[in-house]
């Protein structure tokens, strides 16, 4: 196969992520053939890249795998992708998608672990790690976005030799320094203020209400900003709670709604920016917080001190506590210009050499290129 010929591309993911939205964007864009495989009653939000064509699952491979009709649901794949015929499968996340194309007996497919899914495997049931120890070791390739996080998928069962360090990637064309975006501070009233900016998910594993108890312990000039973009209403109503309780409901903005071409102005309004999950393998916020040039703290997770071991040590905080997050906070929000500058152009040099967008997703079109040879002869 030519190195320029198209490739046939079918995927296995969820179409609302942005993540897989990004991931497929690019390939469609690149000429290949991309198909997404969907169950058959998943609902999609507008906004798909019209060039990527969706399929829906078999009936017999829509719902729950399970050993009971493991047959039938064989078959069902099996007969889907003789049809599609693609050169590559790739499932994205090892629950549900992995163990698809495992059990569909197509050969090549590409596994990308994400977090979750082989993080802390061990206290899933036997029946969910029997499945990702059978899709991950069958898989032809294995991707992580972390060094951890590929160490984790061959624990779960992949072979080493078969594993490679993929990053989701960051645009550091869009994601980069820029000037105070003026307006949207305006429309969140954040004039004079400076900002605490957590935009991880408001759910109980990025620990948002940690957020609040540190804001509480800053400056009253400081500001926490969160996103309710595909947030838990239980848990946005908690923390509005937490945040009257503890006498800071005036200086927390949820914001509702944002426009993807708003995020890096989001990241530019942020004087710090926090990510402090409970469990991480590897968040696309650190690496897009660096890219914009701004100094986050981060849990102390073996994903994060990938990025901060080298870069700010005092910005590592154990999970869950209060006193040493918001001592970190402090300790950057007290940073002069000179050094804050001096940290934020090596963040950002660590962003391009590690986890730009385009050169990690032309290292996976590279991968697909060889896989597909193989298959081909």
């Amino acid at each position: 196969m030519r190195t320029d010929e198209p490739l046939d591309l079918a995927f296995f993911g969820d179409p609302n992520s942005v993540h897989v939205r990004r991931w497929l964007g690019f390939f469609s864009d690149r000429g290949h053939r991309v198909t997404l495989i969907v169950p058959a009653d998943k609902v999609v939000d507008p906004g798909m890249p019209p060039a990527i064509a969706l399929e829906r699952l078999p009936p017999f491979a829509s719902g729950k795998v399970r050993l009971m009709g493991a047959l039938a649901t064989r078959r069902a794949l099996a007969r889907q992708l003789r049809r599609l015929d693609p050169d590559v499968l790739h499932a994205h996340y090892v629950t549900g998608n992995a163990w698809r194309a495992w059990l569909s007996g197509f050969h090549p497919y590409v596994v990308t672990v994400w977090g979750s899914d082989v993080l802390g495997i061990g206290r899933q049931s036997r029946r969910r790690r029997l499945y990702a120890r059978l899709a991950l070791h069958a898989a032809d390739i294995v991707t992580g976005g972390s060094a951890d996080l590929v160490r984790a998928a061959a624990a779960a069962g992949a072979r080493p030799e078969r594993t490679r360090y993929i990053h989701f990637g960051v645009d550091t064309d869009r994601f980069s320094p820029g000037p105070d975006p003026t307006a949207l501070r305006a429309r969140l009233g954040l004039e004079g203020r400076r900002v605490l900016l957590s935009n991880r998910l408001i759910a109980p594993l990025y620990r948002q209400g940690v957020v609040v108890e540190v804001l509480a312990q800053l400056p009253t000039d400081v500001v926490a900003v969160m996103t309710a973009y595909r947030s838990q209403p239980d848990e946005v109503a908690r923390i509005r709670e937490l945040a009257g309780r503890v006498g800071v409901a005036d200086r927390l903005r949820i914001v509702d709604a944002l426009e993807e071409a708003e995020l890096p102005d989001l990241y530019r309004l942020a004087d710090v920016v926090v990510s402090i999950p409970a469990s991480d393998g590897g968040p696309i916020t650190v690496a897009e917080a660096l890219a914009v040039g701004r100094p986050i703290v981060a849990t102390d997770l073996p994903s994060l001190r990938e990025w901060l071991t080298e870069l700010d040590p005092e910005a590592l905080v154990p999970v869950d506590d209060v006193a040493a997050t918001a001592a970190a906070v402090k300790t950057l929000l007290s940073r002069g210009p000179d050094e804050r500058q001096e940290r934020a152009a090596r963040g950002r040099a660590a962003v391009t050499e590690r986890a730009d967008w385009r050169t990690n997703m032309e290292r996976m079109e590279a991968i697909y290129r060889e896989l597909s040879t193989l298959r081909h002869g």
